[in-house]
């Protein structure tokens, strides 16, 4: 395609899976003990989310603190709340980055119970300085003791029942103490109403201040409670989910291996027959009537056809296959592969009057010899099997802009429709005009390319437009980062 046809083509581009983490690798890395299975990767997210989230809480203080300090709380009811906001602001950004630091070392070379006592230190160091806020604020004459709710529904999420339940517990005592000690006098009562007589009322009416106490911490064990039952029927139906899909997972791969094994039993079968049909047409058992050789081409073809398309299933298999030592990376030149390519379809090209037109400059890299192979063979078989007779395919191997190296093969052929782009590298899947235009492609080889791209971090980017050809621009890491891959083979 030229230029200007490529600005008015349909784009597609293939997405990489996220890369698996330590923890997700393993797959046995869990919370042990805690009653939920969270995973340590999970365990980490949620650590980091809890700091992320006292950063703002340490904001609200401190500007509340400097409001005080310039005296711009006056005018809505409240008095200088003096240096406490500070002070607990201070205390929990102390408290956040030694939790940071913490959660920074545990991720490297901690377990999901380390992790889950991060947690745990968290709530409490959190439930600690809540209460000072909450005595700060005004026990019973303001509404920020059900701020403990936070910390109860997320141990209702993080924890098990019981666990969640101890936290529940632990912010009820905390409050009542507050309130006892100032009750009692050991505390002096503080809160940020101007408001004396309506201090007074609330302060020294026993009747009141109890029923206060004791609502608030009911509505926690309310709340406790409908959060825990409904975190435990979520997590019961989530290992259910993951039980059954172990069962279908499993029966999948048992499918899989009968599918693998009569397959390549059929493998030489077919071959045999198009050895034997050879055979007969070279005349070797006597010469046979036109309309029997005829016969016997077709044998033949349909035999090398059923072949080509086992050994796909078997490169699809193998490529899909989790069961398996991944192969080792060696030193390779993709300007090297692509020639090789090249040079095995130049018969069929040149039969149909299709030329190559190659810029190839030495691209060194690390990979996989006969994965990349198969990316690149199949990519450049499409081009030449979907070109009209007569075309050109361009192959380009270039340095890219960054830290990778750019292909590029381009024909111009019968395209693809742009609502079909995101499904060509689905199992089996053919367009109407490619099935018209080639009849024998087992619709296996753009997911051979997905899967292929997938294991080596191949960016792969596809640009088409119906009646003008197809452009499929791969950008290959150069330093050969192929994940979940071993040490280079020397």
């Amino acid at each position: 395609m030229t230029r200007a046809d490529q600005a008015e083509s349909a784009g597609y581009e293939l997405p990489l899976p996220a890369a698996p983490s330590r923890g997700q690798r393993g797959g046995k890395a869990r919370a042990g003990g805690a009653g939920k299975s969270l995973t340590a990767p999970l365990l980490v997210a949620n650590a980091t989310w809890f700091c992320r989230l006292r950063w703002v809480i340490v904001t609200i203080l401190a500007s509340f603190g400097a409001l005080g300090a310039l005296g711009a709380v006056g005018g809505i009811g409240l008095q200088p709340p003096g240096a406490w906001p500070v002070v607990a602001a201070g205390v929990l950004a102390l408290g956040n980055i030694c939790f940071r630091a913490n959660i920074r070392t545990l991720r490297r070379a901690g377990g999901p119970n380390r992790l889950l006592v991060n947690l745990w230190v968290q709530i409490i160091f959190d439930l600690a300085v809540l209460t000072a806020v909450v005595h700060f604020m005004g026990s019973i004459e303001t509404f920020v003791g059900f701020a403990y709710l936070f910390h109860i529904v997320l141990a209702c999420i993080f924890f098990s029942r019981a666990q969640s339940l101890a936290v529940t517990l632990t912010a009820g005592a905390l409050y009542a103490a507050c309130v006892a000690l100032e009750g009692l006098g050991a505390l002096e009562p503080a809160s940020v109403f101007a408001d004396t007589d309506l201090l007074n009322r609330i302060r020294f009416s026993p009747e009141m201040l109890t029923i206060n106490c004791l609502s608030a911490i009911g509505i926690w064990l309310v709340v406790w409670y409908l959060a825990s039952y409904l975190s435990q029927k979520v997590c019961a139906r989530e290992s259910e989910l993951a039980r059954t899909n172990r069962r279908l997972v499993a029966a999948q791969a048992e499918r899989a291996r009968h599918m693998l094994t009569t397959t390549h039993q059929l493998k030489s079968p077919f071959s045999a027959i198009d050895a034997n049909a050879q055979i007969l047409l070279a005349g070797h058992c006597g010469a046979l009537p036109r309309r029997a050789a005829e016969v016997v081409r077709r044998i033949s073809a349909r035999s090398r056809r059923l072949a080509a398309e086992i050994q796909e299933m078997l490169q699809l298999a193998n490529l899909e296959s989790a069961g398996q030592a991944p192969p080792a990376l060696e030193k390779l030149d993709l300007s090297d592969l692509l020639r090789s390519c090249i040079g095995q379809l130049e018969p069929e090209a040149q039969r149909r009057g299709i030329a190559f037109d190659a810029s190839l400059q030495p691209a060194p890299l690390l990979g996989v010899e006969d994965h990349l192979k198969m990316l690149l063979g199949n990519l450049l078989s499409n081009a030449v099997t979907y070109s009209y007779d007569g075309g050109h395919v361009r192959v380009r191997c270039v340095p890219g802009t960054g830290p990778e190296f750019v292909v590029t093969i381009a024909d111009d052929g019968i395209g693809i429709a742009p609502d079909k782009l995101p499904h060509i590298f689905d199992e089996h899947y053919r367009t109407k005009e490619a099935v018209r235009h080639n009849k024998e492609s087992s619709g296996l080889g753009l997911a051979i390319v997905r899967h292929v791209a997938e294991l080596h971090g191949i960016r792969l980017r596809v640009a088409s437009r119906p009646g003008a050809g197809t452009t499929f621009e791969l950008r290959f890491p150069r330093a050969g980062n192929v994940p979940g891959q071993p040490a280079m083979k020397e």
